[in-house]
């Protein structure tokens, strides 16, 4: 796969080229499925994952337990999922961030923050 970025604030200056691997056959993905497939990889990869790396610290973290690790990364996840409930709700979109969501958690002293783990239909979420 080639490409290149290209915006008004910085025009391409190189092709860029990628090599993506199956072991599909050209049948069961086509070129069109692959770059579908490759998407959805980078959007999971800059969604959740940059979110545990830059706000949960999750590379800085030093426990090396199993089960404590599988307990933090859990935890993390649960609180980054609420998070981002939250965002999605969030009547002022300028606070609609991480940090507007740690914001708003830590002015009640966590009061609000439990509340929205342990109430059985928070306001803040559709109803089902």
């Amino acid at each position: 796969m080639t490409r290149c970025l290209d915006s008004d604030a910085h025009p391409a200056e190189e092709i860029e080229t990628e090599f993506l691997l199956t072991s599909c056959s050209s049948q069961q993905l086509d070129a069109g499925a692959m770059l579908a497939d490759d998407r959805a990889y980078w959007g999971i990869e800059t969604g959740l994952h940059l979110r545990l790396d830059v706000v949960a610290g999750e590379d800085r973290s030093r426990v090396r337990h199993p089960t404590s690790v599988l307990n933090l990364a859990m935890i993390r996840r649960a609180a980054v999922s609420v998070a981002v409930a939250w965002i999605k709700k969030c009547p002022n979109k300028r606070k609609a961030t991480m940090s507007g969501f740690h914001d708003a958690m830590a002015a009640k002293q966590a009061k609000k923050a439990f509340s929205l783990v342990t109430a059985c239909h928070p306001s803040w979420l559709p109803k089902s």
